[in-house]
């Protein structure tokens, strides 16, 4: 489980998300366990994962903790017609739950960026039927 935001558009990498978000050398970004940056071609992610904790709801505090203070340069990616958003991604397998906390969701919400929940099941196979909740 991973919780990240992600920038999208042309000429992202992860030199420039860490460049924008004045985040290359700082110590908040330094010190901080389990928080990582990768890119690929027109995208970059600010990613905190599960070596940080297992928990979604501490993974997203941790990142809004991280984009509190950075929310201009957040507003200036926006404005420079890049794509950004928050994105809670992980396994689900049948019973699993995923939970934020009111005060998490709360920061989510000042940041002012979409969240999205990406979901991939362990197994490629159903462990019941997709309609058992309705009988």
């Amino acid at each position: 489980m991973s919780t990240s935001l992600v920038v999208s558009g042309q000429e992202v990498d992860s030199a420039s998300l860490l460049a924008e978000l004045r985040l290359a050398g700082s110590d908040d970004f330094s010190s901080a366990k389990g928080v990582d940056v990768c890119s690929g071609p027109g995208w970059a992610t600010l990613s905190v994962d599960e070596r940080h904790s297992a928990s979604a709801d501490e993974q997203a505090a941790e990142l809004v903790a991280l984009l509190t203070p950075r929310r201009p340069a957040l507003d200036a990616l926006r404005k420079a017609g890049r794509s950004v958003k928050v994105d809670v991604a992980g396994v689900a397998e049948s019973g699993s739950k995923l939970a934020l906390s009111p005060g998490v969701l709360a920061g989510l919400a000042e940041l002012g960026l979409p969240v999205t929940f990406t979901t991939v099941r362990a197994s490629g196979e159903d462990e019941e039927d997709p309609l058992a909740w309705l009988g």
